[in-house]
Parts: C-alpha cells; structure tokens; sequence
C-alpha cells in the first residue's frame, strides 16, 4: 500500500514569530527551529518525523524528489518492526500495517513544504536463497553445524537486523557470493566450504532465478532471505 499526499492537502497560514537574533545564533539554531516548527525540508526531517510518529517502524528511507522519477515526489520507504525466529521472517512481516501508514501519512501531511508530494509506502524486497555445501571439522556434530550455518545466513542477509554492521542490509547494496562464504567460513565447525550457489528469488512465490556470482538491488531495495538449502557433510 503506497500513500500519497498531493498539492491539494490541507494548507494552513503560518501563526505565531520569535523576537530577532543574531546570525551566528540563527545559523546555530536554524536546524533546531525547523524541527519546532514541524517542517520537513530534509530526508533527514522525514525520517526523524515518521520515527516519532511511528515507534513501531524498525527502519525508514526518505528518497529525496532529485532521486525519484516523479519529479517533485519524495518517497517515505517504511519498514515495520518483525520479530523473528532464527533470523527468519514472513514476507507479510514486512508489510507496514495500513493505520501504520495512515498515522505516518497524517503526521507528514502537517509537516510537509508547501509544493511537496509525498509518498508513503514500503521498500521493494530482493528475495534471495542459497544452497551451498559445507564440511564439517572433525567431531563437529553435522546436525548442529547446519543449525548454525542456516540461522547465520538468515541472521546476516536481514533486512532489518542484518548487514556488515547488524543494523539492518543497508539499502541498495548487491549481495556478493563472497559474502556467502565468509559466514559459513567463519562459523568454528565449519573445515571448508566446498560449493555456495546465490539465486535471486521472488520473495511472493518463491521462484528461483538463474545463479549468480553478485546479485544486483534497486538503490532503495532491501533484501529479504528465501529458504536458504544447505549440506553438511561430516568430517
């Protein structure tokens, strides 16, 4: 669900002044003050107001209007908080709820410049799978070894807690099959990784696509893991 916020919304004269300051403390204060005014002028604004508008949002984008295709748009990508098992997620998780989106569209809709359009929706998700082959080091119990290996590729291929840095896959940014080797390697039972395939995957139905070595993203997609298929052969 997408919301949009036209020209036509709701337009109120401005009421109410401060006595004069000097420069240097209007160059100081000048960020601040727009934040008390409650006006969105930069991605930075947006996304601190849908914060404090919505606790229940893990992370946000706003896509300034130079970076959208529709001129003079600027897009409020929402990701909501979804508890996990293991890493792993439903893709109707990551589905804002529609009185989410309503509160974030009303709330931006009082904030907004004069002019601004405003779009409210969440981010486009590249589903991903993996299946690899793994050798696990002696008197590593291979059962367990595969629990590790699943919940640690689930854990950093997160679109809200995964990533280098475990904030979350950062926007945008292409899943290399490097990276699948360097998890399952640096897992303690793990003695070689023998064979790592990376499919991109429809994270609806599920279909497959052809292997790949690096996987592309749109600049403000996420990824989402899809049934990652793993073999641990005993030591």
């Amino acid at each position: 669900m997408a919301v949009d916020l036209g020209e036509d919304s709701d337009r109120r004269p401005g009421v109410g002044g401060v006595d004069g300051e000097t420069i240097e403390n209007a160059k100081l204060r000048g960020p601040i003050s727009l934040r008390s005014r409650d006006r969105a002028v930069t991605a930075e604004d947006y996304e601190q107001i849908v914060i404090e508008a919505a606790p229940e949002v893990a992370r946000v984008r706003a896509v300034p209007a130079s970076e959208v295709a529709d001129a003079g748009a600027v897009r409020i990508l929402v990701v909501p908080v979804a508890p996990d098992v293991d890493g792993r997620l439903e893709f109707d998780q990551l589905v804002p709820a529609e009185e989410t989106l309503a509160r974030i569209t009303s709330r931006l809709d009082e904030c907004r410049v004069i002019g601004a359009r405003i779009v409210v929706e969440p981010p486009v998700y590249r589903g991903i799978t993996v299946v690899a082959k793994i050798q696990a080091r002696r008197k590593v119990n291979p059962t367990r070894l595969h629990t590790q290996a699943t919940k640690a590729l689930y854990a950093y291929f997160h679109p809200i807690s995964g990533g280098p840095d475990g904030t979350g896959w950062p926007f945008g940014r292409p899943v290399q099959i490097g990276e699948v080797y360097s998890v399952l390697q640096a897992l303690p039972g793990t003695e070689l990784v023998q064979d790592v395939r990376l499919f991109g995957a429809d994270p609806i139905s599920g279909q497959r696509g052809t292997a790949t070595q690096r996987l592309e993203l749109d600049p403000n997609a996420l990824v989402f893991s899809y049934e990652h298929q793993l073999m641990v052969e005993p030591g």
